[in-house]
């Protein structure tokens, strides 16, 4: 009975399993025919190894033959009189072959909240991203405990994004193609943040987040809201980096994210936006005393950043009820695909089929 289940189930694909079959015969039978003509042809008229058909061996233009020629070797000389540079070879190839990483995460943290929310960030959304470092301007802070902290010494908000864009160019730039700023009063997606750089030209200069208006500024002009966190490229970043001094000097600004994004936009031309290439940058903004269980807005079920979170116990509800809505949109594609194998079951058995065949040929 289940014999005749299984070759009533396998009947539509045996005429492809017949053709596969087949072709890889006739493809195995013209190597072999064309392996041993190649050798017969090979032969020379004395029964060795010589050229196709008994013909004369070609000579070189100067006359000479083959067997008049000799390698020159160039015995290799240094200059004693030019200083000796040693070559120093990466240690990844990716690294030598010019590969890049994909995200990077810096999170702005403070005195106040340095034990309580940024350790909420690095317990809920951290070990979702491949590199996460946290930046204060303190000068000797205990680092809690799983935690890499880079300590610039200035509590100044200015200084401190200054300190950071700058650490980051020195040692990241070449490794990431994108940058993530974020404050330990947010929360993000990991997954949609991840997700969302997947669609993304590197080759585009990009600044993208909340875009907010400047006070008495041009109507064109945007900076980033930094409470809901902010992505840039590195083309961007490598730009940027040389003007870093001059900002500090000659913008004068409160608000850290402010004095980003008019230093981005007085010295490169370029405005925040929350829209690129077809992606949206979804953020929402909590109210206080807000009730997570009957947030239904399709803005809060879409957001990839919430801010402000007020306290660790809200930062942990955030994580469980976006826990729960991955978990949720998890188990209806498993649900569909199961669905779909039903209605098409001899396009599952092909599939196992096919994918046990190309094991067999991998191993």
């Amino acid at each position: 009975m289940r014999l005749a289940a299984l070759l009533a189930a396998l009947r539509p694909v045996l005429p492809l399993v017949l053709g596969l079959s087949l072709g890889c015969s006739l493809s195995l039978l013209r190597a072999s025919w064309s392996q041993s003509g190649a050798e017969e042809q090979c032969l020379g008229a004395a029964g060795r190894p010589g050229p196709l058909g008994g013909a004369a061996r070609p000579e070189a233009a100067d006359g000479t033959g083959h067997e008049d020629f000799r390698p020159r070797i160039v015995p290799y000389y240094r200059d004693p009189n030019k200083p000796y540079k040693k070559v120093l070879r990466t240690r990844y190839i990716q690294t030598e072959l010019g590969f890049h990483e994909r995200l990077f995460v810096a999170v702005l943290t403070s005195k106040a909240t340095l034990n309580t929310l940024a350790v909420a960030v690095n317990k809920t959304v951290a070990h979702h991203f491949p590199r996460l470092l946290y930046f204060t301007g303190l000068r000797s802070a205990k680092v809690p405990h799983g935690m890499v902290l880079v300590a610039h010494g200035d509590e100044r908000p200015i200084w401190l994004m200054y300190e950071t864009m700058n650490y980051i160019h020195q040692h990241f730039v070449s490794d990431y193609d994108w940058f993530y700023v974020m404050q330990d009063d947010t929360y993000a997606q990991a997954e949609q943040v991840k997700a969302l750089v997947t669609h993304l030209s590197i080759n585009q200069d990009v600044y993208l987040g909340r875009a907010e208006e400047f006070i008495g500024a041009d109507e064109q002009a945007r900076y980033c809201h930094g409470g809901f966190g902010y992505l840039i490229s590195r083309s961007l970043l490598l730009k940027l980096h040389p003007h870093l001094d001059s900002c500090r000097n000659e913008i004068l600004s409160v608000r850290p994210d402010e004095w980003l994004g008019r230093c981005i936009i007085d010295f490169l031309g370029i405005t925040c936006v929350s829209q690129l290439q077809g992606q949206q940058y979804h953020t929402y903004e909590l109210a206080k005393n807000t009730e997570l269980e009957k947030e239904e807005e399709e803005e809060f079920q879409a957001a990839l950043a919430v801010h402000p979170v007020s306290d660790v116990t809200l930062m942990y509800r955030l994580h469980k009820h976006f826990s729960r809505i991955q978990l949720d949109r998890a188990y209806q594609e498993i649900q569909d695909l199961q669905s779909w194998i039903q209605m098409h079951p001899w396009l599952a058995v092909l599939e196992l089929f096919l994918l046990q065949v190309n094991e067999s040929i991998c191993c």
